[in-house]
């Protein structure tokens, strides 16, 4: 579901969405609609509420933002060392060039 989908109910009963993440605002959610304030913490991946009506969000593989950040990094760290590994070639070869 998407987050102005999820804004929309939660504007329906009231609830301020400010800057509130998904899975807080789905919370809110569900404590005013009396049920638990369970959005994803089931453990392992089980769940025994069948009739929740946020269950396939709940329980959808989520991917997380901090491999992205790694991930992010190690490009960057790995763009910066290549070109510097051929200043240093480039150098030696023109040292090599000046003994002959």
């Amino acid at each position: 579901m998407l987050m102005k989908d999820v804004s929309a109910i939660a504007k329906k009963y009231g609830i301020k969405t400010g800057k509130l993440k998904k899975s807080d605002l789905i919370r809110a959610i569900q404590l005013h609609e009396g049920n638990f304030d369970c959005f994803g913490s089931a453990v392992s991946g089980y769940c025994d509420q069948n009739e929740c009506y946020w269950r396939v969000d709940c329980l959808a593989p989520v991917k997380s933002p901090a491999k992205k950040k790694v991930a992010s990094k190690k490009k960057a760290a790995s763009a910066k060392k290549k070109p510097a590994a051929k200043k240093k070639t480039a150098s030696r070869k023109k040292a090599t060039t000046k003994k002959k």
